[in-house]
């Protein structure tokens, strides 16, 4: 038969192997439900049944610990819930490649001068050099071919051009006297050069830049309020022309700024116009829209 320390020591054991301190709750529900030894007598009762040996007694309360330890043990093992109730199951939280892109889809810029809904368009084939930009209510443009792209405000005769090209006039004033070529190869600073020299323009703010994140030079170029004594082209007071012979040209008093860009080995030329009477409100129209620029390169 076990002793009273065997019985401690297989107690102890059991709780080394769990938890080591009961709460108070859990004890006193165990020990609520073990046979309590009445105080009083119980009459006749009582005499029928022998006297329990003081050691059962305590072995009856031993075996009700380690039961109350593997009851305890199995409450505390991993995945069991203590208090009764079913233990949430996580809800896994969303890939963030789930997510939804809210960007919305440029619009193609159309190839015949159209009004523009407002928003962001992309010039692409056959312009060369794909870019977007957005712009507000009352905007016009269209893609002129694989070397320009023009838009502005309606009804406004000048706005926003992008283009490519790689001859640029020996004297706008002197319209016959034709054009200097300057092959592709050659840097952005080479065509800053060159229009900075031109005769019968003022180049000024004369800086480099960079335009989502291609580099360049940024110029203001100014035509003279009067072209009296010009011999003029058919286009008028022309500065440079484009590679299937379309020009470009300027009025009186015309102030263009100008970026010319680096985008992976081809030179692309931005242009604002300001015209003179043009508004502040104006002004910063055209600058939101610039601002809102991307580029990409040339395929």
């Amino acid at each position: 038969m076990s002793t009273d320390r065997d019985v401690t020591r297989i107690v102890r054991s059991w709780l080394d192997e769990g938890v080591t301190q009961l709460p108070d709750r859990v004890l006193d529900g165990v020990l609520d439900q073990l046979p309590a030894t009445p105080q009083r007598r119980a009459g006749r009762l009582a005499r029928r049944f022998p006297i329990m040996n003081s050691n059962i007694v305590r072995f009856g309360v031993a075996a009700a610990a380690v039961v109350l330890a593997v009851i305890v043990g199995i409450n505390f093992l991993p995945g069991t819930n203590f208090g009764g109730q079913p233990e949430p199951t996580p809800t896994p939280s969303p890939s963030p490649s789930a997510a939804t892109s809210t960007e919305p889809t440029p619009m193609p810029l159309p190839e015949e001068f159209m009004l523009l809904e407002p928003g962001t368009h992309v010039a692409g084939d056959p312009f060369l050099v794909p870019v977007t930009f957005t712009v507000p209510d009352g905007w016009e443009g269209r893609i002129g071919g694989p070397y320009l792209v023009l838009t502005g405000i309606v009804g406004k005769p000048s706005g926003l051009r992008f283009a490519i090209f790689d001859r640029i006039a020996v004297d706008p004033c002197q319209g016959d006297t034709g054009f200097v070529d300057l092959p592709p190869e050659q840097s952005v600073d080479d065509l800053a050069t060159a229009l900075a020299d031109m005769p019968g323009i003022e180049v000024t703010d004369v800086s480099d830049v960079s335009v989502d994140g291609y580099s360049g030079t940024q110029l203001t170029v100014t035509a003279p309020d009067s072209f009296a004594g010009c011999t003029l082209q058919s286009d008028g007071y022309v500065i440079w022309q484009l590679p299937l012979g379309a020009n470009f040209s300027m009025t009186p008093g015309e102030r263009d700024r100008v970026w010319i860009l680096d985008v992976t080995g081809t030179r692309l030329v931005i242009v604002v116009t300001e015209e003179p009477g043009y508004t502040d409100a104006q002004r910063a129209e055209f600058q939101a829209v610039f601002d809102s620029i991307r580029i990409e390169p040339a395929p």
